[in-house]
């Protein structure tokens, strides 16, 4: 690729970073609706209350721009892990030492930033969503 004058960021940083950020919001969206499937389920089960009711009564107990927010969130850890990742992965050397080391270094600075941000976006958006 350097013979070719191709970059590294442009060729191969820039494909993962577009699909993480476009797959966490994704995962969010399938999780979410997971959670809220099994919700329902045990609101009927434990409580008696109706799907059509829960269905009904979801949006009075989670404002949209909740849901926004959490898509924006997920849109970012994406980008950041996708770039933590790419850092960590264009330092390996060509042994199997280094890729464990790097792997290792590169989870743990993910969890670590995502943490981090995370707390950075509670801090900021503390008072949306709320009536």
């Amino acid at each position: 690729m350097r013979v070719m004058g191709i970059p590294h960021g442009f060729r191969l940083v820039m494909p993962r970073v577009l699909a993480l950020a476009i797959a966490m919001p994704l995962i969010s969206i399938w999780t979410s609706m997971a959670a809220m499937a099994g919700g329902m389920f045990a609101a009927d089960l434990a409580l008696g209350i109706s799907p059509s009711y829960f269905m009904q009564s979801l949006p009075r107990a989670v404002p949209f721009v909740n849901i926004v927010l959490a898509m924006s969130k997920s849109a970012v850890f994406g980008v950041l892990i996708a770039l933590i990742a790419c850092y960590f992965g264009l330092k390996v050397k060509p042994n199997t030492e280094s890729l464990g080391r790097g792997t290792t270094s590169s989870v743990v600075t993910s969890i670590t930033v995502v943490i981090l941000v995370d707390a950075l976006f509670a801090v900021l958006f503390r008072g949306v969503g709320f009536r």
